[in-house]
């Protein structure tokens, strides 16, 4: 049992002997991965305590390494390599690369890892790569450590580098507009349950003598929430000759390709996806709907907005904002006055950041001018914080041909999946869409 111990802490010292080459998207991610490490050395010491063996020289040995260990880290963790934007975009186009080819001992060089489960995803925390291949830590492991994990040949399922998702996340937030905005939580599991209450839920009592009874009251407690994750996945058309010279540029396909769609599919699970699989603020049950004056769009008038804000109560409304497509904002812009001039703005003025006082964001998705018939939802206004995305972390890259196009023309794809979920809370009394109205 003691050797079995030893050969563990002496395949966690190996996954240790080399120092994150791949730098840090940031300082903080640095602290958090120097943090982790020592806290993994530490782990390692108490085993190594607890071990009553003849082999003390051997335990002495992997004492010493353990110590080398942590002044290599002190010192990177003084002075840590941050990534340039060039070597973020080569690394992951050689992670790349080295998935579609099966190159697993780069994929490990790169802190790429393999994904063996359908449904719980691998932690990358529990992956190793030692000289038997893909191995489990002490926290992951089913077998033994040290035992590898067994034929991985065929699996074509890679996590990437956690310091690249982050990376890539950040990108993908200036593609969307609701990414910055909303609420984000981790989620460690398919689930979480949020507590949600009702303003006013609480009730107050003031006792004005000594020993007065306080009665008996029942308010409305918190209800618990549910918030889902689901795994969204997205198909890229790819190809499959890779050299060095285009690993900056495949990185850089791939972190286009991925931010465009992802952040535009965020912004519509927001706001207007409709059970499909979440429901956003626009189709959320609650919602008060303020008509305009007409079922046509033209008819839009600064009483509108107005009128429509006044739904909400002046606590919630201080945080809240438009949300409405940019041809909407045009139309507003150009309401004239008897005299023939813009009431919003003149000729020369800069465009204003607010819309009737209250801050607006434009949202490509939401409805054109062109596109709004009658009895139809074109904006709302609302705290974005109201929204929680529920934050699986992991985004898995697979070589996928098993497709018609694949089968008749040869095309092969590179097949992303990553894992979110949505929830719009307490929308009733707090959200207000602007519709027009239903013909006549």
């Amino acid at each position: 049992m003691e050797d079995e111990i030893l050969q563990g802490v002496k395949a966690r010292l190996a996954s240790m002997k080399k120092v994150e080459a791949t730098g840090f998207a940031s300082q903080e991610a640095a602290a958090a991965y120097f943090s982790e490490k020592e806290c993994i050395l530490e782990d390692i010491v108490k085993t190594l305590e607890t071990v009553n063996s003849n082999q003390s020289t051997q335990i002495e040995a992997l004492k010493a390494t353990v110590g080398a260990l942590r002044g290599e880290l002190k010192n990177q963790a003084s002075n840590p390599k941050e990534l340039t934007r060039h070597e973020l975009l080569a690394g992951i186009g050689k992670g790349i690369a080295a998935a579609w080819t099966g190159d697993h001992q780069t994929l490990a060089s790169l802190q790429f890892s393999p994904n063996l489960k359908a449904d719980n995803w691998t932690n990358p925390k529990d992956v190793v790569w030692g000289e038997k291949g893909w191995q489990m830590t002490k926290a992951g492991a089913a077998k033994p450590l040290g035992e590898p994990m067994g034929n991985m040949a065929t699996n074509e399922q890679f996590l990437i580098n956690p310091i690249y998702e982050t990376e890539i996340m950040q990108d993908a937030a200036k593609k969307s507009v609701m990414m910055p905005l909303v609420r984000h939580r981790p989620m460690m599991g398919p689930s979480i349950f949020l507590p949600t209450r009702e303003r006013g839920g609480v009730q107050l009592h003031w006792l004005t003598a000594y020993g007065q009874q306080i009665k008996g009251s029942k308010p409305k407690g918190a209800e618990r929430v549910e918030l889902k994750a689901y795994t969204l996945a997205g198909y890229i058309p790819w190809f499959d000759e890779f050299e060095e010279d285009v690993f900056v540029d495949l990185g850089a396909m791939f972190v286009d390709e991925f931010t465009e769609v992802y952040g535009q599919e965020f912004d519509r699970q927001c706001l207007l996806a409709n059970d499909d699989p979440f429901t956003g603020a626009f189709k959320a049950s609650g919602v008060v709907e303020v008509p305009i004056a007409g079922a046509d769009i033209s008819k839009l008038t600064w009483k509108d907005f107005r009128d429509a804000v006044y739904k909400v109560p002046a606590e919630e409304r201080k945080d809240c904002c438009w949300f409405l497509n940019e041809t909407v904002l045009n139309h507003i812009c150009n309401i004239e006055d008897s005299t023939g001039r813009p009431i919003w703005r003149g000729p020369t003025e800069a465009m204003p950041g607010r819309l009737d006082l209250y801050p607006y964001h434009e949202v490509s998705i939401l409805p054109q001018m062109a596109d709004i018939q009658a009895d139809t939802a074109f904006a709302i206004f609302m705290n974005p914080k109201r929204i929680q995305h529920g934050n699986r972390r992991g985004i898995e890259l697979k070589k996928f041909d098993g497709t018609t196009e694949s089968m008749e023309y040869g095309e092969l794809f590179l097949r992303f999946r990553k894992r979110d979920g949505f929830l719009v809370t307490r929308p009733k009394g707090n959200m207000v869409v602007l519709k027009t109205k239903a013909a006549a």
